[in-house]
């Protein structure tokens, strides 16, 4: 390597270094921040922008596996980030537990409750927690409609009821259409029990 390419590069990495103590990274609700956010300072955004590229790339390959692997290390870098909690929950929800893909039944049941677990793991981080519970009522709701025959969840009454839960939390942390969608899951619920 020339000793000047050299010299540019030890000027990069210092400026990298001092970005990461002076610039406040994003942390998450918490109030901690990983390692890899500390070092990475103000490139752990972009960073974990071209790490959601890499999932997207790893699902249309058919590679559940690695997409999962890559979303961790995008979560690692930017846990505030609603939009990535929303999209993986949301392919394992519809696309992984979708009946054309899986046949199994209790296998679809367990990506839905994936999802649902990711979702619940998003909201303890990401900056709009709202919109995370709202999106597991949604699912919830969803699950009802379409395959209330799921046998862990109990039927369709079970799973409206979830569904409302999921949409109060949701109108309690501010979400704008969380309350009306409680009371109709609620009403669901009861219809379905009858």
């Amino acid at each position: 390597m020339k000793p000047r390419t050299r010299r540019v590069l030890w000027i990069v990495v210092a400026l990298l270094a001092l970005a990461t103590f002076w610039v406040p990274a994003a942390r998450p609700r918490t109030g901690r921040s990983s390692l890899t956010m500390r070092l990475l300072g103000p490139l752990a955004g972009p960073v974990a922008a071209a790490q959601w590229v890499r999932v997207d790339l790893a699902i249309r390959a058919g590679r559940t596996d690695l997409a999962l692997a890559r979303a961790e290390t995008a979560f690692e870098l930017a846990p505030t980030s609603t939009s990535g909690w929303f999209f993986l929950s949301r392919h394992l929800a519809f696309d992984l537990a979708s009946p054309d893909r899986e046949p199994d039944a209790a296998v679809r049941q367990r990506w839905v409750e994936a999802a649902l677990a990711l979702a619940a793991r998003g909201e303890a981080q990401a900056s709009d927690p709202a919109e995370l519970a709202f999106w597991q009522g949604l699912l919830l709701a969803h699950t009802a409609e379409i395959e209330p025959e799921l046998a862990r969840w109990g039927g369709a009454a079970a799973l409206w009821e979830r569904a409302a839960g999921h949409f109060e939390r949701a109108a309690q942390l501010g979400h704008p259409d969380a309350a009306v969608a409680a009371t109709s899951a609620r009403e669901l619920a009861a219809d379905s029990a009858r």
